[in-house]
């Protein structure tokens, strides 16, 4: 079985050290060139799956240029047994994109594709969508855990649903999955770092299909901040009472009502709070 992880190459800003506003601020030495984290996810997830199945192969696939070679190499020396680079420009839209990783998956006859949840740069998620879409294979997204059935032609994927949830999906096979934080990311050793520092680079080349473009990204924004609400205590209060205040984190009077008497009195009391806000309706007479 071919394995194919999909890595993508970035320049990560970690720090913004500069004093050019035409810059935004950044220095030379503030960015730095490495492997998407979550691409290094999915090909642990690959090694693993090739540890368990025995006679797996995995098969690394960069679009673009080396920017990040030694980072590269590094995922190379992990476990992988080949390293395909596509010569084209990384500098295109997720659509686009996803038609030179479908063309490789196809020729290279993948069994299973892995990629990255997103990428720290652009952190559109859809470039594991539209391959899946392209090589018309079942797509899961946000996988933490999976195991294959090569008997039945199954893979069950584990994936985050959010707010905690955890869904079991069950695909055939070929199958393509975007996978997410959850893995530790081994290292590779000393002797098969220096063993793929010298390994081949298969190049393919694929005319682009010039079909137009599905997403166009028309601006980006910083987040906005939130402006927060700076406490100041009550000038009326003597000293004592206003530094116990500073030090206890203000006052907070809870707005409410306590209900008391017969359990008849207490449910008229709910009602007439629901009627009050809204939830309920009115009586009609």
């Amino acid at each position: 079985m071919k394995i194919l992880v999909c890595i993508k190459q970035i320049r990560h800003v970690y720090a913004r050290s500069g004093r050019d506003p035409s810059t935004r601020f950044l220095a030379p030495e503030d960015e730095i060139d490495m492997v998407n984290p979550y691409d290094e996810v999915a090909l642990e997830m690959a090694l693993r799956l090739k540890e368990i199945l025995g006679d797996a192969e995995v098969i690394l696939l960069s679009l673009g240029p080396m920017t990040a070679e030694s980072e590269v190499r590094r995922c190379l020396g992990m476990g992988a047994d080949r390293l395909l680079q596509i010569e084209s420009d990384p500098a295109m839209e997720p659509w686009r994109k996803s038609f030179f990783l479908a063309k490789a998956a196809q020729e290279v006859g993948a069994g299973l594709v892995l990629c990255g949840k997103e990428s720290l740069d652009r952190k559109s998620g859809q470039v594991g969508a539209y391959v899946a879409h392209r090589l018309g294979l079942p797509f899961v997204s946000a996988v933490v855990a999976v195991t294959i059935n090569l008997h039945k032609g199954i893979v069950e994927a584990e994936r985050r649903a959010g707010r905690g949830r955890r869904e079991m999906i069950q695909c055939s096979l070929p199958a393509v999955l975007s996978v997410d934080m959850g893995l530790d990311v081994r290292l590779p050793r000393f002797e098969d770092k220096r063993k793929a520092l010298g390994a081949p680079v298969e190049k393919r080349f694929y005319p682009s299909q010039g079909d137009p473009a599905r997403t166009l990204v028309r601006a980006t924004y910083p987040p906005r901040p939130r402006p927060k609400k700076v406490f100041t205590p009550d000038s009326r209060l003597n000293a004592f009472e206003r530094i116990q205040q500073l030090l206890m984190g203000s006052r907070v009077e809870k707005k409410g009502a306590l209900l008391t008497g017969s359990l008849e009195s207490q449910v008229e009391g709910i009602l007439s709070f629901l009627r009050s806000h809204g939830f309920i309706g009115t009586e009609k007479k």
